[in-house]
């Protein structure tokens, strides 16, 4: 998604039945980390778009899931096709800089945010570190790694605004209050598969963990 001022998302995955697979692949990843490091019974996910990976960890896990994207194009789509068969998802439709207290649960058992920060001005990446950190001891986020993939490479991608290199990714978890991240990557949209480390990996998973 594209995160603008205005409330206009621009570039966006509207069709649930056209995913990329390295998109699903990272969900599927979060929810086998997670069950390996605590019983997420409680989930949120920032920056959800049409919550198909909400509904990714609400089946897999059977987690209750707390979503939150503040466009009505994408709720819209989730309503339609996700609704009905993810009960225990709750779409939360608002920015999430300014989510109400109530919105929220007090705590989660775990964080996510995919396809989110580097399409989000860099002056709000840490805020999605912070709320991650203020809500839960896990947080499993994404970015291109710039190191391998910068992003004034061509092709550019006119709706990223940066993409974060794993300096940068450490340093806002610490930031944030988190102690401790270890790094896994995806080589490309093609080879999806998601490993440790980092080497050439254009996509670099971060999970974070207090």
């Amino acid at each position: 998604m594209h995160y603008e001022s205005g409330g206009v998302m621009v570039e966006r995955i509207m069709d649930p039945n056209n995913i990329r697979a390295d998109h699903l692949e990272r969900y599927n990843f979060a929810c086998k980390k997670l069950e390996e490091l605590t019983e997420p019974d409680h989930v949120l996910d920032v920056g959800c778009g049409i919550g198909y990976g909400s509904v990714i960890m609400h089946n897999i896990m059977s987690s209750w899931v707390d979503c939150i994207d503040k466009s009505e194009e994408a709720y819209e789509v989730f309503f339609m096709n996700f609704s009905h068969k993810a009960p225990r998802v709750n779409y939360i439709r608002q920015d999430f800089t300014k989510l109400k207290k109530k919105e929220l649960r007090n705590t989660y058992d775990a964080v996510v945010s995919f396809e989110f920060i580097e399409h989000i001005p860099p002056e709000l990446a840490q805020d999605v570190f912070d709320l991650a950190a203020e809500k839960s001891n896990i947080f499993i986020a994404s970015s291109p790694n710039e190191c391998v993939r910068p992003h004034k490479l061509p092709p550019i991608n006119e709706f990223h605004y940066k993409h974060y290199t794993p300096v940068e990714f450490e340093a806002m978890g610490k930031q944030a209050g988190f102690t401790d991240v270890e790094f896994f990557c995806q080589t490309s949209g093609k080879h999806y598969m998601v490993r440790p480390g980092l080497e050439q990996g254009k996509f670099m998973i971060g999970v974070f963990t207090k």
